[in-house]
C-alpha cells in the first residue's frame, strides 16, 4: 500500500492499516472518520481595511481522523487553463489497493500568502447561530489544505499512522500543478490557526448576547466516512459590547460541546 501512495505523491505513512483481517472486525473498505473538534483560541480583532474596518471573531479550527483508514483526496486537471481540479476520494481497501469515489468537490489554488497551496472545496464550515439555532453569520473561506499537523489524542478505529517523514503541503507554491494528493492519516489532525486567512466571522451588526459558534466538517457528506455523527462541534460564547466607540467587542467562553450544533 505504501508503494501505491508514493506513486501518487502522498506522504502519509500508515502502520498496520491492512492488518486484522475479517476475523478482527476490519471492514472491506477502510473509511476515514472525521471528528470535528470544538473551536479553540477564540478572540476578536480588526479586519477589513483602514477606511472600512470590520470587527472579526477569530478562532482555530481542527479536524481529526479517527477512522479505519486515511482520508485521501486526489485532484486533477488536464489543462492549466482550468482554474480548479476535479476531486475524488481514494478509499483504502482491506486487502490492498484503492477504490475511487468521484464527485467529492473541487480543488482551487489559494494565492493568499498564508496559504499558497491547493484547497479542497467544500470541507469545513463556520457559523454563528442564535440559541434557537438561527444562523446569522457564515464564513466565506475558500477551502482547506488537508494535512497532518498534530497527533490526535482520541481513540481510533484503525491503527494510527506513524509520523509522516515528509509533507507536500498540498503542492505549496505550485499553482501550475496538474494533480495533487492531500489527506489526513489515521490518528492525526488538520489544524488552522487564527492567523490564517479565512479563520474568522464578521461581527459587523451582531448584537451583544449569547451565541453558538459552530464548526462543521463534510457538511454535504460528499466524502465517505464510517460515521457522520461527529461531524459538528460548537462553543457557547458571550459577546459583550465594546467598552468605548472604536473598540472591539469582547468574547467570553461559556461552554464547550464536543458534538452537535447546539451547545
Amino acid at each position: 500500500m505504501g508503494v501505491v501512495w508514493l506513486r501518487i505523491g502522498l506522504v502519509l505513512l500508515v502502520a498496520g492499516a491492512c492488518s486484522g483481517g475479517a476475523a478482527g472486525g476490519v471492514p472491506k473498505l477502510l473509511l476515514p472518520d472525521l471528528d470535528q473538534r470544538p473551536p479553540l483560541a477564540v478572540s476578536t480583532r480588526w479586519g477589513g481595511t483602514s477606511t472600512a474596518p470590520q470587527p472579526l471573531l477569530v478562532f482555530t479550527s481542527t479536524v481529526e481522523n479517527v477512522g479505519y483508514g486515511p482520508l485521501l483526496v486526489r485532484g486533477h486537471r488536464t489543462s492549466r487553463r482550468a482554474r480548479t481540479m476535479a476531486a475524488e476520494q481514494l478509499v483504502q481497501k482491506r486487502g490492498g489497493g484503492l477504490e475511487d469515489v468521484d464527485g467529492v468537490g473541487r480543488l482551487r489554488y489559494n494565492i493568499n500568502p498564508t496559504h499558497s497551496h491547493w484547497h479542497l472545496l467544500p470541507f469545513e464550515q463556520y457559523e454563528l447561530r442564535t440559541l434557537d439555532g438561527t444562523r446569522i453569520v457564515r464564513d466565506h473561506k475558500s477551502g482547506f489544505c488537508l494535512n497532518n499537523d498534530y497527533r490526535s489524542p482520541l481513540k481510533t478505529l484503525g491503527p494510527p499512522a506513524v509520523s509522516p517523514v515528509k509533507r507536500d503541503d498540498c503542492a505549496k507554491d505550485r499553482p501550475g500543478a496538474l494533480s495533487v494528493v492531500e489527506g489526513i492519516a489515521v490518528g492525526w489532525g488538520d489544524l488552522y490557526i487564527p492567523q490564517k486567512e479565512g479563520q474568522s466571522l464578521d461581527l459587523t451588526g451582531v448584537a451583544p448576547g449569547d451565541y453558538d459558534l459552530v464548526h462543521r466538517v463534510n457538511v454535504g457528506r460528499l466524502l465517505r466516512e464510517t460515521s457522520y455523527a461527529n461531524d459538528s462541534a460548537s462553543l457557547r460564547i458571550r459577546l459583550t459590547a465594546p467598552p468605548a466607540p472604536g473598540q472591539l467587542p469582547t468574547v467570553q467562553i461559556l461552554q464547550t460541546c464536543e458534538t452537535g450544533t447546539h451547545c
